[in-house]
């Protein structure tokens, strides 16, 4: 991963240059960001440029041997860590250090979900315990490789438990030479204030849409401008959900939100039980790209239901659907459907029963919608 390969955030990647170019090497950065912000290809892309023999002045050479050795994130002075299922049979990160690195080569943009579904395991929750922390402290005991700098990437920090992070609060404040931690995450509140006075913090923003637009169309050749332009808006700044919106059709689940809603709406018990059904075969990721994507069209009919209407981006049979359900909505019930859709988000990540989930949010659904 190279910095021209992360879409967007060509100020944020001067400066960091800038900086490595400078000497002002900090010995702890935290690269904060929100979901498909690209803040882990964006520290990738900075760590091989540290670890570059000969780095030009925008980007690594890709001719070293390190850059050879960083295509397949495998660099010997490249350390990672990243929260797992722990349990008896796995406790630290190097028996899954392959499969982290394949999917991260498939998907930089991933985010915990796709980690968890990646794994196999009946542990469901995603931590770094001490022996993780036992693990980082380890490997950077150990003398360079290379002889020149070494790098521990840190990804999520927020899922390590707190005896974990106090064990690594002396290695972070005094690292050896040449020792650079980059910690990558989505949540600083959730990070222990002693581990983040440690770091100095780089905030990577959400995407610009042109952005997105760009990356969209590079990725998929054949996708139309107006198709990549439409999963932008809808990614509020997301890659990642743009990406999957494009992969697995969006048009697929505006027919199922559409429909499913109406049902709702009627109360037609036979109808939601079915959607349920379906809903329960579709798979925990496209379960909770379905919320999101409802949040989306929620979000637009309350703009709609404000007559903000420069701020409704979109058209065709979308837009004629957010006009109906704007009429439906106020300020006594669209509150209470954005959080039922993001309460259904949380208990699909925590692997709740998906056709229980589906018919309870159904009724929910109906009561708001007739509070109007």
């Amino acid at each position: 991963m190279r910095f021209s390969q992360v879409a967007g955030h060509a100020p944020l990647k001067a400066k960091l240059i800038m900086n490595l170019r400078e000497g002002r090497v900090p010995h702890a950065q935290f690269f904060l960001g929100p979901r498909g912000s690209g803040n882990l290809p964006l520290a990738i892309a900075y760590a091989r440029y540290l670890l570059c023999a000969d780095p030009g002045p925008a980007d690594p050479c890709g001719a070293c041997a390190s850059c050879g050795q960083m295509e397949k994130l495998a660099h010997p002075d490249m350390h990672f860590a990243f929260p797992l299922f722990l349990n008896e049979k796995s406790r630290t990160c190097a028996p899954l250090l392959p499969a982290w690195r394949d999917l991260v080569l498939k998907e930089p943009y991933l985010d915990a979900a796709l980690w968890r579904d990646h794994l196999e395991g009946e542990n469901k929750q995603l931590r770094m315990g001490v022996d993780v922390a036992a693990e980082i402290t380890r490997q950077l005991s150990l003398k360079a490789y290379a002889g020149g700098w070494r790098v521990m990437l840190v990804w999520l920090p927020e899922l390590m438990d707190a005896a974990a992070a106090n064990k690594l609060l002396k290695v972070l404040e005094e690292p050896e030479p040449r020792t650079v931690f980059l910690l990558v995450g989505h949540e600083a509140d959730r990070i222990l204030p002693t581990i983040l006075s440690r770091t100095q913090l780089v905030k990577v923003p959400a995407l610009a849409e042109d952005d997105i637009v760009r990356a969209l169309r590079g990725k998929f050749e054949d996708l139309a401008e107006a198709d990549a332009h439409a999963a932008a808006v809808r990614s509020a700044g997301d890659l990642l959900e743009a990406t999957q919106s494009v992969e697995k059709g969006e048009e697929e689940l505006f027919v199922l939100f559409r429909d499913w809603l109406r049902a709702c709406y009627a109360l037609k018990v036979q109808d939601t039980v079915e959607f349920a059904e379906h809903f329960a075969k579709m798979g925990r990721e496209r379960q909770k790209g379905l919320m999101r994507y409802g949040l989306y069209l929620v979000r637009l009919s309350m703009l709609m239901s404000q007559r903000a209407f420069q701020l409704v981006r979109t058209t065709g049979e979308e837009l004629k659907f957010v006009t109906d359900i704007s009429r439906l909505l106020g300020a006594d019930n669209v509150s209470g459907m954005r959080e039922e859709l993001e309460m259904a988000h949380v208990h699909l990540e925590r692997n709740a029963n998906a056709k229980v989930l589906f018919m309870d949010l159904s009724y929910r659904l109906h009561g708001l919608l007739k509070q109007r």
